[in-house]
C-alpha cells in the first residue's frame, strides 16, 4: 500500500491547486463579470464546480478503488480523464519539490496494478498480449527477435527463450518491441483484451497511459546493467500476471 502513496498523494495535491486556481481566477476577474450580467458570473463558476467535481469524484473511487480492492470505478467510468489531467500535474509537482520521477511513475504502475485486478470482473482474459523490451535480449545475440521472435534459439542467455515458452503453454501473444510506436502497432494490430507488459518505469508509464482503458498490468524490468542493455525481469511477477488474466478466461 505504501508504495501507492506517491502518486495519490500528488494527484491530491494537483487537484487541490488546480481547484484553488480556478477559484483564484475566478475572484480575479467577478468585478468584470459582474458587470457584464448576472449569467457572465454564474456560467464560469458552473463550469469550475462541474470539471471539479467530475474531477474529484473521479479521484476518490479511483483512490477507494485502488486501496480497497473493490471496483468503484465500474459506475462511474471516467479513470481515463482523471488520469490524464493529474498524472501530468503529480510529475511537474516531483519535479518542483524534487521528489524522484522513477519512484512516482512505479507508484503509479502500483496503483494501475490495482485497479485492473480490481476490475477482474469485467475482464475476459481471452486475448492477451504479452510486451517486452528489446533489451531483454543480451546484447552479444545476433538474432533479430522484434517482429520475429521464432529467431530466437531459446538458448538460455536471456529470459526472451523463457517468454517464448510461456506464452506457447499459456496461449499468449509475446511480442519484442523497441518503442513506443511499435508496441502501440502491436496493439491495434491484435487488440488484446488485457496486456502484460514488460518494461522501465518511464516506459511503462507512457504505455499505459496511451493504451487507457485497456487492461494493463505492468511488471517492471530489472537494469543490473544500466538503462537499455541486457535488462532482466521477475519471472514471479509475471507469472502472478498470467494468473491472473489466466482465472477470467
Amino acid at each position: 500500500m505504501l508504495k501507492k502513496f506517491p502518486f495519490l498523494a500528488f494527484c491530491w495535491v494537483g487537484f487541490a491547486l488546480i481547484v484553488a486556481c480556478g477559484l483564484l481566477l475566478l475572484y480575479l476577474t467577478y468585478p468584470r463579470l459582474v458587470s457584464i450580467g448576472g449569467w457572465a458570473v454564474f456560467a464560469p463558476l458552473a463550469i469550475i464546480g462541474i470539471q471539479a467535481a467530475v474531477l474529484g469524484v473521479g479521484l476518490a473511487l479511483l483512490t477507494a478503488t485502488s486501496l480497497s480492492g473493490v471496483d468503484f470505478l465500474y459506475v462511474y467510468g471516467r479513470r481515463s480523464v482523471t488520469v490524464r489531467m493529474l498524472f501530468p500535474v503529480a510529475l511537474f509537482l516531483a519535479k518542483l519539490i524534487r521528489y524522484d520521477r522513477m519512484k512516482l511513475m512505479a507508484s503509479f504502475v502500483e496503483v494501475n496494478n490495482s485497479l485492473t485486478v480490481a476490475r477482474s470482473a469485467r475482464i475476459k482474459g481471452e486475448r492477451i498480449l504479452v510486451l517486452l523490451p528489446h533489451c531483454l535480449q543480451i546484447d552479444i545475440c545476433q538474432r533479430k527477435v522484434t517482429g520475429d521472435l521464432t529467431n530466437c534459439l531459446r538458448c538460455g542467455k536471456c529470459p526472451v527463450g523463457e517468454f517464448i515458452e510461456m506464452g506457447e503453454k499459456h496461449d499468449l501473444k509475446i511480442e519484442v518491441v523497441n518503442g513506443g510506436t511499435l508496441a502501440r502497432r502491436r496493439v491495434a494490430m491484435w487488440k488484446p483484451q488485457g496486456i502484460i507488459a514488460v518494461a522501465c518505469e518511464r516506459d511503462l508509464t507512457l504505455g499505459i497511459l496511451d493504451v487507457i482503458p485497456i487492461p494493463v498490468y505492468g511488471v517492471i524490468s530489472d537494469r543490473p546493467h544500466g538503462p537499455c542493455i541486457n535488462t532482466n525481469v521477475d519471472m514471479k511477477m509475471v507469472d502472478e500476471a498470467i494468473n491472473f488474466f489466466k482465472k477470467n478466461r
